[in-house]
Protein backbone atom coordinates (compact mmCIF):
# COMPACT_ATOMS: atom_id res chain seq x y z
CA UNK A 1 0.00 0.00 0.00
CA UNK A 2 1.14 3.06 -0.87
CA UNK A 3 1.51 6.18 1.56
CA UNK A 4 1.34 8.88 -1.35
CA UNK A 5 -2.40 10.36 -2.48
CA UNK A 6 -3.07 9.37 -5.29
CA UNK A 7 -5.43 10.57 -8.26
CA UNK A 8 -8.15 8.99 -9.61
CA UNK A 9 -7.94 6.57 -12.44
CA UNK A 10 -8.01 8.48 -15.70
CA UNK A 11 -10.27 5.80 -17.39
CA UNK A 12 -13.01 5.13 -14.54
CA UNK A 13 -15.98 6.80 -16.01
CA UNK A 14 -17.03 9.60 -13.99
CA UNK A 15 -19.52 12.38 -14.71
CA UNK A 16 -19.26 16.26 -13.47
CA UNK A 17 -22.13 17.11 -11.01
CA UNK A 18 -25.65 17.57 -13.04
CA UNK A 19 -25.95 20.94 -11.73
CA UNK A 20 -24.01 23.30 -13.50
CA UNK A 21 -24.80 25.64 -10.33
CA UNK A 22 -22.76 23.13 -8.36
CA UNK A 23 -19.30 23.60 -10.43
CA UNK A 24 -18.58 26.46 -8.37
CA UNK A 25 -18.31 27.31 -4.33
CA UNK A 26 -21.30 29.31 -2.82
CA UNK A 27 -19.24 31.93 -1.74
CA UNK A 28 -16.88 32.23 -5.07
CA UNK A 29 -16.32 35.50 -6.13
CA UNK A 30 -17.42 34.97 -9.90
CA UNK A 31 -21.08 34.90 -8.03
CA UNK A 32 -20.67 38.21 -7.44
CA UNK A 33 -19.83 39.22 -10.58
CA UNK A 34 -23.44 37.66 -12.08
CA UNK A 35 -25.07 39.09 -9.44
CA UNK A 36 -23.62 42.58 -10.06
CA UNK A 37 -24.25 41.99 -13.93
CA UNK A 38 -27.75 41.26 -13.47
CA UNK A 39 -28.32 44.47 -12.35
CA UNK A 40 -27.42 46.81 -13.97
CA UNK A 41 -28.73 48.49 -17.09
CA UNK A 42 -27.09 47.86 -20.29
CA UNK A 43 -28.95 50.14 -22.44
CA UNK A 44 -28.66 52.88 -20.47
CA UNK A 45 -25.35 52.35 -19.94
CA UNK A 46 -25.31 52.55 -24.03
CA UNK A 47 -24.36 48.67 -24.72
CA UNK A 48 -25.02 48.06 -28.29
CA UNK A 49 -26.94 45.50 -29.33
CA UNK A 50 -29.18 44.88 -25.90
CA UNK A 51 -32.10 44.08 -27.73
CA UNK A 52 -31.92 40.87 -30.39
CA UNK A 53 -32.76 41.54 -34.02
CA UNK A 54 -35.82 39.67 -35.68
CA UNK A 55 -34.02 38.52 -38.61
CA UNK A 56 -30.50 36.94 -38.82
CA UNK A 57 -28.49 34.68 -36.37
CA UNK A 58 -29.07 34.82 -32.60
CA UNK A 59 -25.96 36.89 -30.87
CA UNK A 60 -24.77 36.51 -27.21
CA UNK A 61 -26.22 38.75 -25.06
CA UNK A 62 -24.01 41.87 -24.09
CA UNK A 63 -24.30 40.81 -20.24
CA UNK A 64 -23.00 37.61 -20.93
CA UNK A 65 -19.99 38.93 -22.63
CA UNK A 66 -19.36 41.70 -19.45
CA UNK A 67 -19.63 38.66 -17.10
CA UNK A 68 -16.70 37.15 -19.11
CA UNK A 69 -14.60 40.40 -19.42
CA UNK A 70 -15.19 41.17 -15.85
CA UNK A 71 -14.05 37.73 -15.07
CA UNK A 72 -11.42 37.56 -17.11
CA UNK A 73 -9.69 40.75 -15.58
CA UNK A 74 -10.19 39.24 -12.28
CA UNK A 75 -8.16 36.25 -12.79
CA UNK A 76 -5.73 37.38 -15.01
CA UNK A 77 -7.22 36.95 -18.68
CA UNK A 78 -6.87 39.62 -20.52
CA UNK A 79 -6.69 38.57 -24.19
CA UNK A 80 -9.84 37.37 -26.44
CA UNK A 81 -8.27 34.22 -27.25
CA UNK A 82 -7.64 33.31 -23.53
CA UNK A 83 -10.88 34.07 -22.65
CA UNK A 84 -11.96 31.80 -25.95
CA UNK A 85 -9.88 29.08 -24.07
CA UNK A 86 -11.85 29.49 -20.72
CA UNK A 87 -15.20 28.96 -21.91
CA UNK A 88 -14.30 25.53 -22.52
CA UNK A 89 -11.87 24.56 -19.66
CA UNK A 90 -12.39 26.57 -16.53
CA UNK A 91 -15.24 25.72 -14.39
CA UNK A 92 -16.46 28.68 -13.10
CA UNK A 93 -16.60 30.12 -16.82
CA UNK A 94 -18.43 27.61 -17.85
CA UNK A 95 -20.61 27.84 -15.40
CA UNK A 96 -20.70 32.30 -15.78
CA UNK A 97 -21.43 31.72 -19.63
CA UNK A 98 -24.01 28.47 -18.82
CA UNK A 99 -21.90 26.54 -21.48
CA UNK A 100 -21.91 29.17 -23.79
CA UNK A 101 -18.48 29.33 -26.06
CA UNK A 102 -17.71 32.68 -27.97
CA UNK A 103 -15.34 33.17 -30.50
CA UNK A 104 -12.62 35.20 -29.87
CA UNK A 105 -13.35 37.27 -32.52
CA UNK A 106 -17.18 38.12 -30.98
CA UNK A 107 -15.13 38.52 -28.02
CA UNK A 108 -12.68 41.30 -29.30
CA UNK A 109 -15.70 42.77 -30.95
CA UNK A 110 -17.75 43.66 -27.95
CA UNK A 111 -14.57 45.23 -26.20
CA UNK A 112 -14.06 47.06 -29.33
CA UNK A 113 -17.69 48.48 -29.63
CA UNK A 114 -18.61 49.32 -26.34
CA UNK A 115 -15.82 51.30 -24.32
CA UNK A 116 -17.79 54.04 -22.95
CA UNK A 117 -21.07 51.68 -21.72
CA UNK A 118 -17.62 49.30 -20.01
CA UNK A 119 -16.49 52.81 -18.12
CA UNK A 120 -19.94 53.23 -17.10
CA UNK A 121 -20.27 49.77 -15.48
CA UNK A 122 -17.19 50.50 -13.33
CA UNK A 123 -18.80 53.81 -12.64
CA UNK A 124 -22.21 51.78 -11.76
CA UNK A 125 -19.88 49.69 -9.06
CA UNK A 126 -18.93 52.08 -7.44
CA UNK A 127 -22.04 53.87 -6.92
CA UNK A 128 -23.85 50.46 -5.75
CA UNK A 129 -21.29 50.51 -2.87
CA UNK A 130 -21.93 54.32 -1.56
CA UNK A 131 -25.46 53.48 -1.94
CA UNK A 132 -25.14 50.54 0.28
CA UNK A 133 -22.58 52.36 2.67
CA UNK A 134 -19.29 50.95 1.83
CA UNK A 135 -18.01 54.18 0.71
CA UNK A 136 -17.48 57.07 3.16
CA UNK A 137 -17.07 59.61 0.29
CA UNK A 138 -15.74 62.37 2.53
CA UNK A 139 -11.48 62.06 1.83
CA UNK A 140 -10.02 60.86 -0.99
CA UNK A 141 -6.26 60.59 -2.33
CA UNK A 142 -5.30 61.15 -5.87
CA UNK A 143 -2.32 59.79 -7.56
CA UNK A 144 -0.83 58.77 -11.69
CA UNK A 145 0.87 56.29 -12.41
CA UNK A 146 2.64 55.25 -16.07
CA UNK A 147 1.25 52.44 -17.98
CA UNK A 148 2.77 51.01 -21.35
CA UNK A 149 0.86 51.20 -24.66
CA UNK A 150 0.96 48.36 -26.92
CA UNK A 151 3.05 50.11 -29.41
CA UNK A 152 6.93 49.63 -29.67
CA UNK A 153 9.40 52.22 -28.66
CA UNK A 154 10.51 51.88 -32.27
CA UNK A 155 7.49 53.26 -33.55
CA UNK A 156 8.45 57.01 -31.53
CA UNK A 157 9.65 59.60 -34.24
CA UNK A 158 10.12 62.87 -34.51
CA UNK A 159 10.83 65.38 -37.27
CA UNK A 160 14.52 65.39 -36.87
CA UNK A 161 14.84 61.43 -36.43
CA UNK A 162 13.03 60.91 -39.61
CA UNK A 163 15.30 63.39 -41.64
CA UNK A 164 18.28 61.19 -40.40
CA UNK A 165 16.44 58.11 -41.14
CA UNK A 166 15.17 59.06 -44.54
CA UNK A 167 18.75 60.57 -45.26
CA UNK A 168 20.61 57.68 -44.09
CA UNK A 169 18.33 55.64 -46.29
CA UNK A 170 19.03 57.66 -49.04
CA UNK A 171 22.99 57.33 -48.48
CA UNK A 172 22.07 53.17 -48.76
CA UNK A 173 20.28 53.32 -52.29
CA UNK A 174 22.97 55.57 -53.13
CA UNK A 175 25.66 52.87 -52.60
CA UNK A 176 24.10 50.38 -53.80
CA UNK A 177 22.95 52.12 -57.28
CA UNK A 178 27.17 52.35 -57.25
CA UNK A 179 28.01 48.71 -56.58
CA UNK A 180 24.78 47.75 -59.57
CA UNK A 181 26.84 50.01 -62.13
CA UNK A 182 29.67 48.07 -61.20
CA UNK A 183 28.18 45.26 -61.99
CA UNK A 184 26.84 45.74 -64.78
CA UNK A 185 30.06 46.94 -65.94
CA UNK A 186 31.37 43.74 -65.19
CA UNK A 187 28.82 41.98 -67.20
CA UNK A 188 29.81 44.22 -70.22
CA UNK A 189 33.09 43.26 -69.77
CA UNK A 190 32.08 39.64 -69.17
CA UNK A 191 33.39 38.81 -65.88
CA UNK A 192 31.08 35.60 -64.88
CA UNK A 193 29.29 35.34 -61.78
CA UNK A 194 27.67 38.67 -61.59
CA UNK A 195 24.39 38.13 -62.58
CA UNK A 196 23.88 36.64 -58.50
CA UNK A 197 25.25 40.11 -57.41
CA UNK A 198 23.21 42.22 -59.55
CA UNK A 199 20.26 40.82 -58.20
CA UNK A 200 21.29 40.82 -55.09
CA UNK A 201 21.91 44.97 -55.65
CA UNK A 202 18.68 44.91 -57.26
CA UNK A 203 16.80 43.56 -53.92
CA UNK A 204 18.11 45.86 -51.54
CA UNK A 205 17.92 48.60 -53.63
CA UNK A 206 13.91 47.45 -53.29
CA UNK A 207 13.44 46.81 -50.15
CA UNK A 208 15.20 50.25 -49.67
CA UNK A 209 12.80 52.32 -51.36
CA UNK A 210 9.85 51.11 -49.47
CA UNK A 211 11.39 51.74 -46.32
CA UNK A 212 12.06 55.26 -47.63
CA UNK A 213 8.04 55.45 -48.89
CA UNK A 214 7.25 54.05 -45.36
CA UNK A 215 9.10 57.02 -43.70
CA UNK A 216 8.13 59.95 -46.28
CA UNK A 217 4.75 58.69 -45.80
CA UNK A 218 5.43 59.08 -41.41
CA UNK A 219 6.80 62.29 -42.15
CA UNK A 220 3.55 63.56 -43.66
CA UNK A 221 1.42 61.81 -40.84
CA UNK A 222 3.82 63.52 -38.61
CA UNK A 223 2.57 67.34 -40.44
CA UNK A 224 -0.72 66.27 -39.62
CA UNK A 225 -0.41 65.89 -35.63
CA UNK A 226 0.07 68.73 -33.73
CA UNK A 227 2.89 67.93 -31.97
CA UNK A 228 6.92 67.08 -32.19
CA UNK A 229 6.34 63.36 -31.35
CA UNK A 230 4.01 61.03 -32.98
CA UNK A 231 4.03 57.36 -31.74
CA UNK A 232 2.77 55.61 -35.54
CA UNK A 233 -0.14 52.84 -34.83
CA UNK A 234 -0.80 55.18 -31.71
CA UNK A 235 -1.07 58.56 -32.23
CA UNK A 236 -2.67 59.05 -29.08
CA UNK A 237 0.02 57.22 -26.84
CA UNK A 238 3.09 59.74 -25.69
CA UNK A 239 6.46 58.47 -24.95
CA UNK A 240 6.74 58.84 -20.91
CA UNK A 241 9.26 57.16 -18.52
CA UNK A 242 10.59 58.28 -15.43
CA UNK A 243 13.66 60.35 -14.73
CA UNK A 244 16.69 59.34 -17.25
CA UNK A 245 14.98 56.25 -18.08
CA UNK A 246 14.45 54.96 -21.75
CA UNK A 247 11.09 56.56 -22.91
CA UNK A 248 8.20 54.34 -23.80
CA UNK A 249 4.76 54.75 -25.72
CA UNK A 250 2.30 55.04 -22.83
CA UNK A 251 -0.31 56.25 -21.08
CA UNK A 252 -0.67 58.29 -17.56
CA UNK A 253 -3.61 56.07 -15.50
CA UNK A 254 -4.87 58.50 -12.55
CA UNK A 255 -7.34 56.97 -9.85
CA UNK A 256 -8.47 58.56 -6.88
CA UNK A 257 -8.96 56.09 -3.77
CA UNK A 258 -11.47 56.05 -1.03
CA UNK A 259 -9.37 56.50 2.11
CA UNK A 260 -11.79 54.92 4.31
CA UNK A 261 -12.34 51.90 2.39
CA UNK A 262 -9.49 51.37 0.32
CA UNK A 263 -11.62 51.28 -3.25
CA UNK A 264 -10.84 53.23 -6.28
CA UNK A 265 -13.87 55.48 -6.64
CA UNK A 266 -12.78 57.07 -10.08
CA UNK A 267 -9.99 56.26 -12.53
CA UNK A 268 -9.13 58.08 -16.43
CA UNK A 269 -6.73 57.71 -18.83
CA UNK A 270 -4.68 60.79 -20.04
CA UNK A 271 -2.32 60.97 -22.99
CA UNK A 272 -0.28 63.99 -20.30
CA UNK A 273 3.01 63.00 -19.19
CA UNK A 274 2.43 65.98 -16.23
CA UNK A 275 -0.26 65.62 -13.53
CA UNK A 276 0.06 69.46 -12.67
CA UNK A 277 -3.23 69.75 -15.25
CA UNK A 278 -5.21 66.99 -13.87
CA UNK A 279 -6.26 67.70 -10.59
CA UNK A 280 -9.23 69.76 -11.24
CA UNK A 281 -11.07 67.44 -13.77
CA UNK A 282 -10.28 64.65 -11.46
CA UNK A 283 -11.51 65.90 -8.47
CA UNK A 284 -14.97 66.99 -10.27
CA UNK A 285 -15.41 63.51 -11.59
CA UNK A 286 -15.10 62.20 -8.39
CA UNK A 287 -17.51 64.66 -6.81
CA UNK A 288 -19.65 63.74 -9.71
CA UNK A 289 -19.75 59.60 -9.25
CA UNK A 290 -19.71 60.09 -4.95
CA UNK A 291 -22.30 62.47 -5.51
CA UNK A 292 -20.89 65.34 -2.80
CA UNK A 293 -20.90 68.62 -2.11
CA UNK A 294 -17.67 68.85 -0.66
CA UNK A 295 -14.61 66.62 -0.53
CA UNK A 296 -11.23 66.86 0.76
CA UNK A 297 -8.43 65.28 -2.05
CA UNK A 298 -4.97 64.31 -0.77
CA UNK A 299 -2.06 64.46 -3.04
CA UNK A 300 1.43 64.88 -4.53
CA UNK A 301 3.66 67.61 -5.40
CA UNK A 302 3.05 67.04 -8.88
CA UNK A 303 -0.46 68.63 -8.81
CA UNK A 304 0.50 71.92 -7.35
CA UNK A 305 -0.87 73.85 -10.21
CA UNK A 306 -1.90 77.19 -8.30
CA UNK A 307 -4.79 77.79 -11.02
CA UNK A 308 -6.21 74.04 -10.67
CA UNK A 309 -5.85 74.08 -6.66
CA UNK A 310 -8.05 77.70 -6.80
CA UNK A 311 -10.32 76.39 -9.06
CA UNK A 312 -11.13 73.12 -6.79
CA UNK A 313 -11.24 75.77 -3.93
CA UNK A 314 -14.12 76.94 -5.95
CA UNK A 315 -15.95 73.79 -6.25
CA UNK A 316 -15.43 72.59 -2.67
CA UNK A 317 -12.68 70.52 -3.18
CA UNK A 318 -10.11 71.04 0.06
CA UNK A 319 -6.85 70.05 -1.64
CA UNK A 320 -3.67 68.73 0.83
CA UNK A 321 -0.41 68.64 -0.93
CA UNK A 322 2.87 69.97 -0.78
CA UNK A 323 4.21 72.77 -3.42
CA UNK A 324 6.04 71.55 -5.64
CA UNK A 325 9.82 74.26 -6.18
CA UNK A 326 12.39 74.58 -8.35
CA UNK A 327 15.88 73.32 -7.45
CA UNK A 328 18.01 76.69 -5.88
CA UNK A 329 21.48 77.43 -4.77
CA UNK A 330 21.58 76.79 -1.27
CA UNK A 331 23.89 79.97 -0.98
CA UNK A 332 20.66 82.23 -1.90
CA UNK A 333 17.56 82.82 0.25
CA UNK A 334 14.80 80.92 -1.39
CA UNK A 335 11.13 82.14 -2.30
CA UNK A 336 9.57 80.74 0.87
CA UNK A 337 11.47 82.99 3.01
CA UNK A 338 10.11 86.06 1.68
CA UNK A 339 6.45 86.51 3.38
CA UNK A 340 3.86 87.60 1.48
CA UNK A 341 1.33 90.21 3.56
CA UNK A 342 -2.35 90.10 1.94
CA UNK A 343 -3.62 93.54 3.56
CA UNK A 344 -1.01 95.65 1.85
CA UNK A 345 -0.45 93.21 -0.71
CA UNK A 346 3.32 93.95 -0.31
CA UNK A 347 6.25 91.26 0.34
CA UNK A 348 8.92 91.46 3.35
CA UNK A 349 12.13 90.15 2.24
CA UNK A 350 14.77 88.35 4.69
CA UNK A 351 16.64 91.72 5.28
CA UNK A 352 13.34 93.98 6.33
CA UNK A 353 12.99 95.51 3.32
CA UNK A 354 9.58 96.12 1.62
CA UNK A 355 8.56 94.91 -1.99
CA UNK A 356 6.02 96.63 -3.93
CA UNK A 357 4.34 94.68 -6.85
CA UNK A 358 6.06 96.21 -10.15
CA UNK A 359 3.57 94.33 -12.99
CA UNK A 360 2.16 91.50 -14.10
CA UNK A 361 3.76 88.37 -16.00
CA UNK A 362 0.44 87.46 -18.41
CA UNK A 363 1.98 84.11 -19.34
CA UNK A 364 2.86 82.40 -16.34
CA UNK A 365 -0.01 84.39 -14.23
CA UNK A 366 2.02 85.67 -12.10
CA UNK A 367 3.21 88.94 -9.71
CA UNK A 368 6.52 90.53 -10.04
CA UNK A 369 7.77 92.45 -6.66
CA UNK A 370 10.86 94.38 -6.41
CA UNK A 371 12.38 96.89 -4.28
CA UNK A 372 14.93 99.84 -4.49
CA UNK A 373 16.78 98.34 -1.30
CA UNK A 374 18.22 95.91 -2.94
CA UNK A 375 20.82 98.59 -4.33
CA UNK A 376 22.30 99.38 -0.89
CA UNK A 377 21.11 96.00 1.26
CA UNK A 378 24.20 94.78 3.35
CA UNK A 379 23.39 90.73 2.53
CA UNK A 380 23.09 91.34 -1.39
CA UNK A 381 25.30 88.79 -1.52
CA UNK A 382 23.21 86.13 -0.06
CA UNK A 383 20.12 86.90 -2.03
CA UNK A 384 20.95 87.10 -5.89
CA UNK A 385 23.84 87.38 -8.03
CA UNK A 386 21.94 89.91 -10.26
CA UNK A 387 21.53 93.49 -10.27
CA UNK A 388 18.13 93.34 -8.06
CA UNK A 389 15.92 90.26 -6.69
CA UNK A 390 12.51 89.91 -7.89
CA UNK A 391 9.69 87.41 -6.50
CA UNK A 392 7.27 85.96 -8.75
CA UNK A 393 4.23 85.57 -7.08
CA UNK A 394 1.42 83.80 -8.69
CA UNK A 395 -1.85 85.44 -8.96
CA UNK A 396 -3.47 82.09 -7.21
CA UNK A 397 -0.38 81.78 -5.02
CA UNK A 398 -3.27 81.82 -1.71
CA UNK A 399 -4.58 78.74 -2.73
CA UNK A 400 -1.18 76.99 -2.84
CA UNK A 401 -0.15 78.29 0.57
CA UNK A 402 -3.55 77.45 2.22
CA UNK A 403 -2.79 73.60 0.06
CA UNK A 404 0.30 73.70 1.82
CA UNK A 405 -0.53 74.90 5.31
CA UNK A 406 -3.28 71.99 5.36
CA UNK A 407 -0.13 69.60 5.14
CA UNK A 408 2.08 71.37 7.64
CA UNK A 409 -0.40 71.39 10.13
CA UNK A 410 -1.43 67.42 9.61
CA UNK A 411 2.13 65.66 8.04
CA UNK A 412 0.62 62.21 8.56
CA UNK A 413 -1.85 63.30 5.81
CA UNK A 414 1.13 62.44 3.52
CA UNK A 415 1.57 59.19 5.27
CA UNK A 416 -2.06 58.01 4.67
CA UNK A 417 -1.84 59.55 1.03
CA UNK A 418 1.32 56.70 0.04
CA UNK A 419 -0.63 54.03 1.52
CA UNK A 420 -4.05 54.69 0.10
CA UNK A 421 -3.36 55.29 -3.20
CA UNK A 422 0.48 53.65 -4.46
CA UNK A 423 -0.58 50.14 -3.53
CA UNK A 424 -3.67 49.63 -5.82
CA UNK A 425 -1.43 50.72 -8.94
CA UNK A 426 1.25 47.53 -7.96
CA UNK A 427 -1.75 45.17 -8.18
CA UNK A 428 -3.31 46.80 -11.19
CA UNK A 429 0.39 46.53 -12.88
CA UNK A 430 0.40 42.58 -11.31
CA UNK A 431 -3.20 41.85 -12.80
CA UNK A 432 -2.36 42.74 -16.32
CA UNK A 433 0.70 41.42 -16.59
CA UNK A 434 2.99 44.24 -15.80
CA UNK A 435 1.24 46.96 -16.36
CA UNK A 436 0.81 46.92 -20.17
CA UNK A 437 -2.62 47.64 -22.50
CA UNK A 438 -3.25 45.25 -25.61
CA UNK A 439 -5.85 47.69 -27.28
CA UNK A 440 -4.71 50.63 -29.28
CA UNK A 441 -6.24 54.15 -29.08
CA UNK A 442 -7.17 56.80 -25.97
CA UNK A 443 -11.10 55.29 -25.89
CA UNK A 444 -10.41 51.72 -25.68
CA UNK A 445 -7.41 52.25 -23.18
CA UNK A 446 -9.71 54.31 -20.91
CA UNK A 447 -12.47 50.40 -21.38
CA UNK A 448 -9.47 48.44 -20.36
CA UNK A 449 -8.34 50.59 -17.29
CA UNK A 450 -12.11 50.46 -16.21
CA UNK A 451 -12.08 46.59 -16.49
CA UNK A 452 -8.92 46.51 -14.74
CA UNK A 453 -9.94 48.96 -11.95
CA UNK A 454 -13.39 47.04 -11.39
CA UNK A 455 -11.63 43.66 -11.13
CA UNK A 456 -9.61 45.44 -8.09
CA UNK A 457 -12.44 46.98 -6.62
CA UNK A 458 -14.48 43.50 -6.13
CA UNK A 459 -11.68 41.88 -4.90
CA UNK A 460 -11.09 44.65 -2.43
CA UNK A 461 -14.69 45.00 -1.43
CA UNK A 462 -15.06 41.17 -1.28
CA UNK A 463 -12.27 40.54 1.15
CA UNK A 464 -13.28 43.93 3.27
CA UNK A 465 -16.78 43.10 3.46
CA UNK A 466 -17.59 39.30 2.31
CA UNK A 467 -18.96 37.29 -0.40
CA UNK A 468 -22.29 37.25 1.34
CA UNK A 469 -22.65 40.71 2.21
CA UNK A 470 -22.15 42.50 -1.77
CA UNK A 471 -24.62 39.50 -2.70
CA UNK A 472 -26.76 40.46 -0.30
CA UNK A 473 -26.69 44.25 -1.13
CA UNK A 474 -27.08 43.12 -5.10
Amino acid sequence: MTRFIEGYDRHQPSLLPPCVDDYVAPEALVRVVDAFVETLDLAALGFGRTVSATTGRPGFHPGDMLRLYVWGYLNQLRSSRQLERACKRDLEAIWLMRRMSPDYRTIAAFRHDNPEAIVGAGVAFIRFCREAGLIAGTKVALDGTKMRAVASAKNIAGAERLARDIAHTEAEITYYLDRLNIADEHMAQGIADQTVHRDAFAQAIGSLERRKARLERRQSELGDHDTDVVVFGEPDARPMGYGRAPKFPAYNLQSVVDVESGLIVHQDVANEANDSQLLHPMAMATKEVLDVDELDVLADGGYSNAQEVARCEQDGVRVAAPIKRGAMGAEYFRPIQFVHDEGTDTIRCPAGAIMHPKGKHTRNRAIRYRTPACQTCQIKGQCTPGYQRTIHRLVDQGALDRMERRIHENPDLMTVRRCTVEHPFGTIKRMTGGGRFLTRGLRRVKAEAALSVLAFNLIRASNAFGVRTLMARD
